[in-house]
Parts: structure tokens; sequence; C-alpha cells
């Protein structure tokens, strides 16, 4: 029975991971990864718990890949679109939360080092 419940969980994870391939916005990235949780009864399990850190693991690999593309789009941005483009960078990075809230400061760096090219 907790293998049947583990391999459904596994299941459900490999869905969420083409999910997060598809997604483009920090928001729903963060949303994708709160709402995954371990069963209790799977808890012990192998699969389950290696198929929920792939999850992890694709959801920040995702949201590291969309911060550098707002950072692109930053730097090849005109002056007069710099002050705008970096309000909206800040508001999406806002929603780094929970499991990912320790990419703010990675992002935080990274933007630092764009300011000054």
């Amino acid at each position: 029975m907790v293998q049947m419940e583990a391999r459904r969980f596994a299941t459900r994870c490999d869905t969420t991971i083409a999910t997060v391939e598809r997604t483009d916005s920090l928001r729903e990235l963060s949303r994708l990864i709160g709402s995954l949780n371990l069963p209790y009864s799977v808890m012990d399990d192998f699969t389950a718990r290696d198929a929920l850190q792939r999850v992890k693991l694709k959801v920040e690999d995702r949201a590291r890949e969309l911060i550098q593309e707002q950072l692109q789009h930053f730097v090849r941005a005109e002056d007069t679109q710099r002050e705008k483009m970096l309000r909206t960078i800040l508001d999406s990075w806002g929603n780094l939360t929970g499991p990912l809230s320790h990419l703010r400061t990675w992002a935080q760096s990274r933007l630092t080092v764009a300011k000054q090219s």
C-alpha cells in the first residue's frame, strides 16, 4: 500500500516538474513548490522523498533562469526604462518565499553586478 502511494506521489511530482518547465513567473513557481507536500504515509519512502527533492531542485533551477532573464532584459534596457523595469523586477522577487526565499540574496547580488555593467 505504501509503495503504491509513493509511486502515486512520484507521478504527481513528475507532472509538477513538467509544469515547472513551462512556468514563466516566480509567483507561479512559489505557488507550485508551496502546494507540494510529502504525505505523512510515505515520509519514510525513498522514492517519494527523492521525487520531492527533484521537484525542489527543478523549481530552484527554473527560478534562477527566470531571474537571469530578468537581469539580461534590465541590462539591455534603455536608461529611461531601467527604473520602471527595476521596480517590476523587485516586485517579482517579492514572490520568492518559503523554499525559494534564499534566492532573493542571490538575485540581489546579481542585480548589483548588472547595475555596474
